[in-house]
């Protein structure tokens, strides 16, 4: 029995460390997942920022050297942004020229944090400076600073200030993860920030010197630390993009490690009760079947003596029985093991896929939220600034066609989801009628040529004559043509070139557009097609868009019963987008 229950004691063990071992590792990557969504949202705010001072910097006001002018546009503005402390104009050697806080026209000193405007003087960018005291050495606060070109030279360097206390705001809008600890931003010299737990403690300190080398390391990463405060940790971190910045995740070591302690104690300790309860056991049965065994050697002397055996059956049919048993029980365990093994496979497999769903679903609705939210800074910042009446007539106009630029592309935006939302409810309602393939691709053309003559991309055409018609809904079909088309022109640097090719091939209308962009990885070109899938999912990405375009086109392809493909023979070798329709009877039959 000690024996029998040994290995199921083993192998119990052995899946449990398993399974802590995994929800360990789960816990890891659902930090981390955090640390990146942090990072996202401080980026973004250091975005909006950034999009909202280079809308400031064009006013007319600043134009024209009226300071006067511009520190009302200032105030006005800055009023607008919660987190901001007040607006400075420097001049590149570091002057003070306008504070909002402060009257126009009284003297100001010299810039506070000068390493980020020295590094913005260098390279013409917009930066994010580091944590520092005030003038006066007493509040900390830290410097968003973009250039103010004009004529093609630096002038002025223009500067949001914000606080601590303002970066806590967002930082703590974002909900919780289960079992977090604190929440930390650290500047790009280490320096604390801000912090959910025991701000006024440590905010302005550096952080412990093992997370420092970490983050100087490596962009991002999970691992075992001591808090600032002392106590061991899980840390996840990632860095801000395109910033030195860093945001941290902590969560208590005994919150992700102590369940699996008690499972593997609540094992080591059943089995030890069971083995000693089983040795018991199996000293209690063994007198019974040891006195059978003396009985039949007693009996076997017997016979050798002629002497008349004195032999009870229930000896050996307790023997025999006990065997038939063990082969019995050891069957039935090996079949549990096998199921057993099959249930964890299957659970795993599931556990996986819920991670992916609940990764790309994390993942598309940080770029959602993203490119929602990026048609609508400019219209805010433009609207605001028409508001005040003081643009200029040419102002006026660049500022309504930026407002109606970013409209449209917020409504295409919401199209795309309207379309996804029918097509997977099954409500999208095609007109079929028969209809000139080739008339299609040239209304859709004509919709993305200026994209194209813009970034100097040439486009060459292809097309068969005497292409018979299709059976499909035109709309539909112009929507699948576009959206090949832009993604062609969106992909593509300038001085590429776009092919597009209309033939008969079989039985069959072929339209093939074909790019010399930037390809796509082979590893990636199996997923081109489902819904919510991007090469590069993060919402700093070069390219915009939700990543549904492909998806409408196949389900509206495969809605006209035809089919898509993609090919690319790799990254920056550009890609080729192949849609077969069936041709009306008449056609096709011509064409066999």
């Amino acid at each position: 029995m000690a024996g029998t229950l040994l290995p199921v004691v083993l192998f119990a063990g052995a899946i449990v460390y398993r399974l802590s071992y995994q929800e360990q590792a789960a816990a890891e990557r659902r930090i981390l997942r955090e640390a990146r969504n942090l990072a996202a949202t401080v980026d973004r705010e250091f975005s909006n920022t950034t999009r909202t001072l280079q809308a400031l910097a064009a006013s007319d006001q600043l134009v024209e050297g009226d300071l006067e002018g511009f520190y009302g546009d200032a105030r006005r503005v800055e009023e607008t942004q919660a987190t901001w402390m007040t607006v400075i104009l420097l001049s590149p050697d570091g002057q003070q020229l306008l504070n909002t806080r402060q009257p126009l026209g009284v003297p100001l000193p010299s810039v506070n944090e000068p390493a980020s405007l020295t590094h913005l003087v260098a390279t013409q960018r917009p930066v994010v400076g580091d944590l520092s005291r005030g003038n006066a050495g007493k509040n900390y606060a830290f410097p968003i600073r973009v250039p103010v070109i004009q004529d093609g030279v630096l002038r002025y360097a223009l500067t949001a200030v914000i606080t601590p206390q303002a970066m806590a705001t967002v930082v703590e809008e974002q909900q919780p993860v289960e079992g977090e600890w604190t929440r930390t931003i650290l500047d790009g010299q280490g320096v604390v920030v801000t912090r959910t737990l025991n701000p006024q403690q440590f905010v302005g300190q550096r952080g412990t010197p093992s997370f420092l080398r970490r983050i100087e390391a490596a962009s991002e990463g999970v691992y075992q630390d001591l808090s600032l405060e002392g106590m061991e940790v899980y840390v996840a971190f990632s860095r801000i993009s395109n910033t030195p910045w860093t945001a941290a995740v902590t969560i208590p070591i005994q919150d992700i490690q102590g369940p699996a302690r008690q499972a593997m104690g609540l094992v080591i300790g059943s089995g030890m009760a069971l083995l000693l309860i089983s040795g018991l056991g199996a000293y209690w049965l063994s007198r019974p079947i040891s006195r059978s065994f003396t009985a039949a050697a007693l009996a076997a002397e017997a016979l050798a003596n002629n002497e008349h055996p004195q032999l009870s059956s229930r000896s050996i049919k307790e023997v025999a029985l006990l065997g038939r048993s063990l082969e019995v029980a050891a069957n039935l365990l090996a079949e549990r093991d096998r199921e057993r093994a099959e249930h964890l496979e299957r659970a795993e497999m599931a556990k996986e896929e819920a991670e992916r769903a609940n990764r790309l679903k994390d993942e598309f609705l940080a770029v959602l939220s993203h490119e929602l939210r990026t048609p609508l800074n400019p219209i805010l910042g433009w609207a605001s600034l028409l508001r005040d009446g003081q643009l200029s007539a040419e102002k006026t106009a660049f500022a309504l066609e930026t407002i109606e630029r970013n409209a449209k592309l917020q409504t295409q935006l919401i199209d795309d989801l309207l379309d996804v939302t029918r097509i997977m409810q099954g409500k999208t309602r095609l007109t079929m009628v028969p209809v000139d393939l080739v008339a299609i691709v040239v209304a859709a053309l004509e919709t993305v040529r200026l994209t194209a003559e813009a970034k100097a991309i040439a486009i060459q055409t292809l097309f068969e004559p005497e292409l018979g018609p299709v059976l499909g809904d035109s709309t539909r079909l112009q929507q699948v043509i576009w959206n090949l088309l832009s993604n062609a022109v969106k992909f593509t640097d300038s001085g590429g070139q776009v092919v597009v090719t209309v033939a008969q091939v079989g039985a069959e209308a072929q339209v093939q557009v074909s790019d010399t962009g930037k390809g796509i990885h082979p590893g990636f070109l199996g997923y081109v097609f489902e819904y919510f899938r991007q090469e590069d999912g993060t919402t700093t990405r070069k390219f915009g868009g939700l990543g549904l375009g492909l998806a409408i086109v196949r389900n509206l392809v495969e809605l006209h019963g035809g089919t898509v493909v993609a090919a690319s023979p790799g990254e920056g070798q550009g890609a080729t987008f192949t849609v077969r329709l069936p041709l009306l009877p008449s056609q096709a039959d011509r064409g066999g």
